[in-house]
């Protein structure tokens, strides 16, 4: 069961402490740092790899709070709640970097093109998700754009069916210097360290710890309920001109300012679950590329 908890920055600053350690440095120990620092506390990161070098830079880089969040019957009573406060304090926060320099958070359009009709694309289900993750969107459903279904020929997509919405996206390479800048600049300090267990965390001369390793936590605790549950990404060269998203015939692309994100999501919500593979499988992203040229090559001038 995933208990439910108070907010964990909440709970570390519960005593006011004067000094907090962070444990990683991806974007949740950057962030979790400087919310410590805006709560007034000296903090300094142990960590063994800076942003670039975390998993947090393989991410797709959308803000999708709910996204693979929990299985449904693996959480407390309570949960979803909780889950409704977290997303609207993560989405008040980030707007806060839109507009800066670099575009650290953005927002663009993301484009779902279909085959089917539109009578066609409603009555179609999906295949049921067979792990029962937990679907949250709805509590936050005035905050976030929703899906319309555009009119033939108003765009460049020969499909029956285009539909489209917003989505607030991370330039990632800029958020973590972003980040790092704020949090160097409040006076925090990064030290580069590697914790083998918790027995090493406990040496730490700060006697509050805000522990964020990510997957790490999965051997730094020996937590066997951590797992990877997203499947691999590939990145083509960037394209500036190239500012949209777009879902096509099980593919998802995302135009990250470091490399246009290509994904294979074929398989559902199952797929990637469970799976720590990290090695490039180029026939999944050639597959993926060439649906989307069959698509483009249908563009309309």
């Amino acid at each position: 069961m995933i208990p439910l908890k108070p907010n964990p920055n909440a709970l570390a600053m519960a005593n006011s402490p004067r000094a907090v350690a962070v444990i990683g440095c991806g974007a949740l120990g950057l962030t979790s740092a400087i919310l410590a620092q805006q709560a007034g506390a000296q903090v300094t990161i142990y960590a063994r790899d800076l942003l670039p070098d975390t998993r947090s830079s393989r991410a797709t880089g959308t803000w999708t709070p709910d996204s693979r969040i929990a299985l449904t019957g693996s959480v407390a009573s309570g949960f979803a709640a909780q889950w409704e406060e977290m997303a609207r304090i993560s989405f008040k926060t980030y707007r806060r970097y839109l507009g800066l320099p670099g575009s650290p958070v953005e927002w663009v359009d993301r484009y779902s093109v279909s085959d089917l009709t539109p009578q066609e694309a409603a009555a179609h289900q999906p295949p049921p998700d067979p792990l029962g993750f937990a679907d949250y969107n709805d509590r936050i459903a005035d905050l976030v754009p929703h899906w319309h279904t555009l009119p033939a020929g108003s765009t460049q997509f020969a499909a029956p069916t285009v539909r489209r919405t917003s989505t607030m996206m991370f330039n990632i390479a800029d958020y973590g210097h972003t980040l790092m800048s704020d949090f160097r600049a409040a006076g925090g300090k990064f030290v580069r360290t590697q914790f083998h267990s918790l027995a090493d965390v406990a040496h730490l001369q700060e006697k509050v710890v805000i522990n964020c390793p990510g997957y790490a936590a999965r051997e730094l605790c020996k937590d066997e309920s951590v797992i990877p549950v997203r499947g691999q990404i590939g990145v083509l060269v960037p394209q500036p001109e190239v500012t949209y998203s777009v879902a096509y015939d099980g593919v998802s692309t995302y135009p990250r300012r470091d490399g246009i994100v290509v994904q294979d999501v074929s398989g559902g919500d199952i797929r990637g679950y469970n799976d720590a593979n990290e090695t490039i499988d180029r026939a999944e992203s050639e597959a993926a590329v060439k649906k989307l040229a069959a698509l483009y090559a249908r563009f309309r001038a």
